[in-house]
């Protein structure tokens, strides 16, 4: 596995960037609601630049809300990564100048916020396995990448599978449906569970020629076909 390192080891611009107007703004905007949300504080060490304390206490928030805060701020630091990568690219006229000084002001937040498994809501949980998934099946995401020959479905699912006991706190039960190359759950109907076919969706019991296949009696499909056929 290698992960990209975006803001990691920076301590801030070595330039003048040249970004589309109100593009400060927007940043700060982020950073004051992200630091006020966590109540978070900034340390600063003798001459280095500041960063955020390295343990915060957030035993103030729900596990849902954490996990919502740290899934959008998380988003906004890789885009933000990108973008300023472009921008260092090419310049944008007419735009608004972010200088090194400007950037010392919310540089100490470009970084991720670690979620510990113990505080994932089920929805965060489904994320993060839906990441991990596209991960070993050899697309980069979220700056992490496989490096390794890529895994099929099967294989990714019953890796995803094999954690479950000590992840899936919230019974998603996580799989791949037959045929398919995604992660369901059957929490929200995503898929059914065949004692035959193993993971299915609804579009593969109705095309399924099986007789007495108990998904589809499960679902009462197989009643349904009896009844047309009768009229």
């Amino acid at each position: 596995m290698s992960y990209r390192a975006y803001f990691l080891f920076s301590q801030g611009l070595a330039k003048p960037l040249f970004v589309p107007k109100g593009t400060k703004v927007e940043i700060c905007k982020h950073v004051k609601h992200v630091e006020d949300t966590l109540k978070i504080k900034r340390e600063k060490y003798k001459d280095n630049p500041e960063h955020w304390e390295f343990h915060p206490d957030l035993s103030h928030l729900t596990d849902k809300q954490l996990c919502e805060i740290a899934e959008k701020h998380n988003e906004w630091v890789r885009r933000l990564y990108d973008k300023l990568g472009e921008w260092s690219q090419e310049p944008v006229k007419s735009g608004e100048k972010i200088t090194p000084k400007d950037a010392e002001k919310f540089w100490p937040a470009l970084q991720t916020i670690e979620v510990e498994p113990s505080r994932w809501t089920g929805e965060y949980y489904t994320e993060r396995m839906r990441c991990l998934y596209e991960v070993m099946r050899g697309n980069e995401t979220e700056g992490v990448s496989f490096d390794a020959k890529k895994l099929t479905p099967k294989q990714a699912a019953g890796v995803i599978n094999l954690f479950s006991p000590y992840l899936d706190k919230h019974d998603r039960r996580l799989d791949v449906p037959k045929g398919e190359d995604y992660l369901a759950s059957s929490y929200d109907g995503g898929y059914e569970w065949c004692s035959k076919c193993g993971a299915v969706t609804y579009e593969h019991m109705q095309a399924c020629r099986r007789k007495k296949c108990p998904a589809k009696e499960d679902c009462g499909y197989e009643e349904e076909e009896e009844d047309e056929q009768v009229e």
